[in-house]
């Protein structure tokens, strides 16, 4: 069998993945040789003859990018680590959009309706194209560019839309809605795809106590987190502030570690042990502090960034936590650039981090102050029936509450 333009990708493909393994990404990227007998040629020689088996019996249609694509994952699968994770270049492209906490789209959130399985609005972003363009809650989408989206997966219509080659550019979008005679009508709206920030933090006043919601440590938070400081916490009628993280799976360490700095005044935050750069030591810098109460809320899907922020602020004596032990994830991963070599990219857990005072909580979790449970309701959300954030007002407002 000769050798195929499959057959030379797939094995230089697996050649770099294993050098990931074997190597510092410095070398990696650098790499354009393997030695005889290393585990990267036995890797080779492995993949060429399992590819011959397969084009030589398999009795199917055979797909070089999904071939490649799925020996690689499986490679990094190898390394027993739930956290680490190799993307193709389409999930990798949707993974750095939500880190960086920008995509480009038209800011709607979409649902798919179980009873009839519809394309309905769930959430519109403010003064985003969608917005501009009269899209509202609860439209169902009909049709994108002519191209009728009934029946189609979320994901399917999704990609759609988001995506880069869209920025800019106008898109028909059909939608169907109740109009105020009760009769279905349909709409045909033009929306000009443009960047979206995604918003993270979502504040309020609860009368004198400052609320803070954060769903996610990404780029853009530490400044949205900034600015609701300044609205609803920085205020002299405010007593304190509540400070939500129940449910926020993590995120970006460097957004979490910018809002400690927002809060506390100078000291160790978290330290860092990695392979690559050894010990590392976060402090905050003294440019602002908060000196009132703080009660943060944690739950058991509050997790890694989430609990690095948490944690930190209890191992100050800057906050107290109010909920259910937090979820235990104390490591941290790093997303690198396959880009200029294979393309995609490779997630793999890098470091462990500790809490002031060298506590770590991997696989532990953090131990609130003072333990509620909340169960989310069916219905609408009321905030007067969730007990942690009662409870967390009235600590603001009278300390020996407790």
């Amino acid at each position: 069998m000769k050798i195929s333009k499959k057959s030379f990708i797939f094995g230089a493909v697996f050649g770099i993945t294993i050098a990931l393994g074997l190597v510092s990404v410095a070398r990696v990227f650098g790499i354009h040789f393997f030695l005889p007998g290393s585990a990267s040629q036995q890797m080779y020689d492995k993949a060429k003859v399992v590819e011959k088996c397969i084009d030589s019996y398999y009795q199917g249609d055979i797909e070089d990018e999904k071939l490649i694509d799925g020996g690689v994952k499986g490679m990094v699968e190898a390394l027993g680590d739930r956290y680490s994770q190799y993307y193709t270049e389409k999930e990798y492209k949707e993974l750095m959009s939500g880190i960086n906490g920008s995509y480009v789209g038209i800011g709607v959130t979409l649902r798919m309706r179980e009873e009839d399985q519809a394309l309905v609005v769930q959430q519109v972003m403010e003064g985003g194209p969608a917005a501009k363009a009269g899209i509202k809650v609860e439209d169902r989408f009909v049709s994108v560019e002519g191209t009728d989206v009934v029946g189609k997966k979320l994901d399917e219509v999704i990609d759609m839309i988001k995506s880069e080659d869209n920025k800019e550019r106008k898109i028909s979008i059909e939608v169907e809605r109740t109009g105020t005679d009760g009769q279905l009508e349909r709409l045909e709206k033009k929306v000009v795809c443009d960047e979206v920030k995604v918003i993270s933090v979502h504040s309020k006043r609860f009368d004198d106590v400052g609320y803070i919601q954060v769903t996610e440590f990404d780029k853009e938070t530490a400044g949205q987190f900034k600015v609701a400081m300044e609205n609803n916490a920085r205020n002299d009628s405010v007593k304190g502030l509540v400070i939500d993280v129940r449910d926020n799976g993590g995120g970006s360490l460097d957004a979490a570690i910018q809002m400690l700095d927002e809060l506390l005044p100078e000291g160790e935050l978290i330290s860092e042990k990695s392979k690559k750069d050894g010990n590392k030591v976060y402090h905050s810098t003294n440019e602002t502090s908060y000196d009132k109460p703080v009660i943060v809320l944690i739950n058991e899907h509050s997790a890694s960034a989430s609990e690095v922020f948490a944690g930190t602020l209890q191992a100050r004596g800057a906050a107290k936590l109010v909920g259910t032990k937090s979820f235990g994830k104390g490591i941290v991963q790093t997303v690198l650039s396959l880009e200029r070599s294979c393309g995609g990219g490779i997630k793999l857990t890098t470091a462990e981090y500790f809490l002031p005072g060298g506590k770590s909580i991997h696989k532990k979790g953090l131990d609130p102050d003072i333990s509620i449970e909340y169960k989310k309701p069916e219905g609408d959300y009321d905030p007067a029936k969730d007990e942690p954030l009662q409870m967390a007002l009235k600590l603001i407002r009278n300390p020996s509450a407790e």
